[in-house]
């Protein structure tokens, strides 16, 4: 089945101040997302528009400086300032570094937080792949436990905010791990809509990665087993995807695909830093934990990049994406892809 990448483009005509009244535009397109059939907006001249605040990276720092004697997961708190389980084999997980126990707060029945580093504060291009490396086996271990725990909690979340702007409320590296019985609304989405164009003949995300290699425009990276593209039609902005070709879920990952995955995972956040943003979203879309359905479902990540943080930033969600869930993004895909392409080992 052949995949459509539609857009629809029109133009935006106004005279801008101090022209004379002489009449100017921007395009902007509508880009639908190929298998969900979402759209986004698309205006790369939006990224140069005026913000009534100053960027000043180095507040984060002293920030940080001033969190870190109350920080609960520093090594020193970690043990006295967490929670503990009370129906797995242990109170906490360790594995080297790295430390999973309950959030305190938590949005799911099984719900926790990997520590993966002793640092307190680290910034983005600090954070090394052997230490996400160990943070998601570490987490991976977890969600196996719950599995052998409550089987019923089949779809497993991974994720990472990195810094406030992208919902940490604790400076101190950290990952989401959660385990629900029911699929995340957007996860929910792409596995019905991937399993209604498999009935075609073919594999949504094994067609996709075809066409993408064959087009050359989003294509950034077709790794042994993680194939990297910017996303046609982005969830947010800078969005590129890691799918996993031939894997449906976070339960079926090798030791090899993790390290495969973090070591191209390096070169997006370098990329990130040097354009400016130190803040990202990561997520992990898995498929059930105990089921293999890459017949029409790949496992797949997303990662977006964020506002940097300052004492007072312009957020990147507003009524659209917040109330429409319709992103608005400023920068095309292919540019990002061709930046990428740099920064891949």
């Amino acid at each position: 089945m052949p995949i459509e990448f539609r857009k629809i483009v029109v133009s935006s005509r106004f005279s801008p101040p101090d022209s004379g009244g002489a009449e100017s535009s921007q395009e902007i397109e509508y880009r639908m997302d190929p298998l969900t059939g979402r759209w986004c907006r698309l205006n790369v001249v939006r990224a140069r528009r005026p913000r009534q605040v100053s960027v000043d990276t180095s507040a984060i720092g002293e920030l940080a400086e001033r969190a870190r004697a109350s920080c609960p997961f520093c090594p020193e708190a970690i043990e006295k300032s967490t929670p503990t389980y009370t129906q797995l084999p242990y109170k906490r997980l360790k594995r080297g570094d790295c430390w999973v126990f309950p959030n305190l707060f938590p949005f799911s029945k099984h719900h926790s937080v990997t520590v993966f580093t002793r640092e307190h504060f680290k910034t983005l291009d600090q954070i090394t792949a052997d230490e996400l490396m160990n943070g998601l086996n570490a987490s991976l271990e977890y969600l196996r436990d719950v599995a052998a725990l409550d089987p019923a909690a089949r779809y497993w979340l991974l994720c990472w905010n990195n810094q406030p702007p992208a919902g940490a409320s604790i400076l101190h590296p950290h990952l989401q791990v959660l385990a629900d019985e029911k699929p995340a609304n957007t996860l929910q989405q792409e596995i019905e809509a991937s399993e209604k164009y498999s009935r075609e003949g073919s594999c949504y995300w094994g067609d996709l990665i075809e066409v993408e290699e064959e087009r050359g425009e989003r294509m950034v990276k077709h790794g042994e087993r993680v194939a990297w593209i910017a996303s046609y039609a982005p969830l947010g902005n800078r969005e590129a995807i890691a799918i996993f070709k031939g894997i449906s879920s976070l339960s079926r990952l090798a030791p090899s695909d993790v390290e495969e995955f973090c070591k191209g995972l390096m070169g997006v956040t370098r990329y990130y830093v040097d354009a400016g943003f130190t803040s990202l979203n990561l997520a992990f879309y898995s498929g059930p934990s105990d089921s293999d359905i890459s017949k029409y479902f790949y496992l797949h990540a997303r990662i977006v990049a964020r506002p940097s943080p300052t004492p007072i930033y312009v957020n990147d969600d507003g009524f659209l994406e917040k109330l429409f869930l319709e992103p608005v993004i400023d920068a095309t895909p292919e540019d990002l892809a061709a930046s990428l392409r740099k920064y891949m080992p």
